[in-house]
């Protein structure tokens, strides 16, 4: 084989690589803002539920009530991890109980706009894709306050 092909061989190994680490979600809605804006596209590494930290920007499934066509929200909601299961369930989140469920996470927007686990309950731990690396191209600022 020669150099060339050797290295189209490693470019290839290191986007499949890449791709299974890494994905670029476009952020979509005010929720998240000041932190992140409408239009931001941001890169995620996935994670599995029980590598997420409290206070990270998270990338999750969306609850299925959102999906529900008065919410026209994305498949995926861009969220701050607030509490993990077993924490204290933090004021305004409607859960029976005073703890955080096994196999749940909240999530809240750093802008109280929008919906998420105030609005949810609690969000599947097993919907968690990943958590924020850095932002790739800035959105524009909402004008709605």
């Amino acid at each position: 084989m020669g150099w060339k092909a050797g290295a189209l061989v490693v470019a290839g190994a290191v986007v499949l690589a890449a791709r299974r680490t890494l994905v670029v979600v476009n952020v979509s809605g005010t929720s998240m803002e000041p932190t992140l804006r409408n239009g931001d596209r941001i890169l995620v590494r996935r994670r599995r539920p029980e590598q997420v930290r409290r206070g990270e920007i998270t990338v999750l499934a969306a609850p299925e009530a959102a999906t529900a066509p008065e919410w026209q929200c994305a498949t995926w909601h861009v969220k701050r991890v607030v509490a993990l299961p077993g924490d204290p369930v933090p004021a305004g989140v409607p859960v029976p109980a005073d703890r955080v469920p096994a196999g749940s996470v909240v999530a809240l927007g750093d802008n109280d706009v929008g919906g998420d686990s105030r609005t949810w309950g609690p969000y599947r731990a097993d919907g968690v894709v990943g958590t924020y690396v850095l932002r790739l191209r800035t959105g524009t600022p909402s004008r709605t306050r």
